[in-house]
């Protein structure tokens, strides 16, 4: 039988506890992982929780053991670029969770550290960089391309040969029209429909998604 990586959850915020979850459901379908824990720096951030799993120590303090796997659980991009680095830097290794109720499609590659969740589905021909994350429920078209660190919340809608460059930031329910590009670090506001471009950089809103002045 194979070994079990010791996975290790970066962050032991809310969107932390959400990946512990859908870690555990994905141990239960098979992963070889055991939970060993999380990294933060606030000690007793899950001190008013019921999780076996303790806070082990924060990101800068912590060294990565052989067997530690690693996924990232911030929802800001630079943030997770930051801590992603910094635990790669230490040599440690990250995993990909792609949840069991996902639906991968022919010829998806995704990078590592990147986090598939419950009922998101690629469909074809798509490239994902790393630590790229999706919340519940959102779909992704063929042909589709996203960078690094990029975060993409709960029922977005991501269409047919988009491309999202690095660290880019969909809140939920975006709607990303074929063929549209958003630039490198945007930050698209939940509900936004992009119909052609996004600035790298920008802050977008509303139907059709526009910067706000200022």
């Amino acid at each position: 039988m194979a070994s079990k990586s010791n996975l290790i959850i970066i962050g032991a915020g809310r969107f932390g506890r959400e990946i512990y979850t859908w870690a555990q459901q994905a141990i239960r379908a098979g992963t070889p992982w055991k939970m060993k824990g999380f990294l933060d720096s606030r000690a007793q951030k899950l001190a008013q929780f019921s999780y076996d799993t303790p806070i082990l120590a924060s990101p800068e303090a912590y060294e990565p053991d052989p067997d530690d796997v690693f996924l990232c659980a911030l929802g800001t991009p630079k943030e997770k670029e930051h801590y992603c680095s910094l635990v790669s830097q230490k040599g440690g290794r990250f995993a990909t969770l792609i949840h069991p109720t996902a639906l991968v499609g022919h010829d998806v590659r995704i990078d590592e550290g990147s986090i598939i969740g419950p009922f998101t589905q690629l469909s074809c021909d798509i490239r994902l960089g790393r630590h790229v994350s999706f919340g519940t429920h959102s779909n992704t078209a063929h042909d589709t391309r996203i960078g690094d660190y990029s975060q993409i919340c709960g029922s977005c809608e991501i269409n047919g040969a988009a491309k999202l460059e690095e660290g880019v930031f969909l809140g939920s329910h975006a709607t990303i029209l074929p063929d549209a590009r958003v630039g490198a670090w945007a930050y698209v506001g939940a509900g936004s429909v992009v119909l052609r471009r996004v600035a790298p950089g920008a802050k977008v809103f509303g139907n059709p998604a526009s910067q706000l002045p200022g």
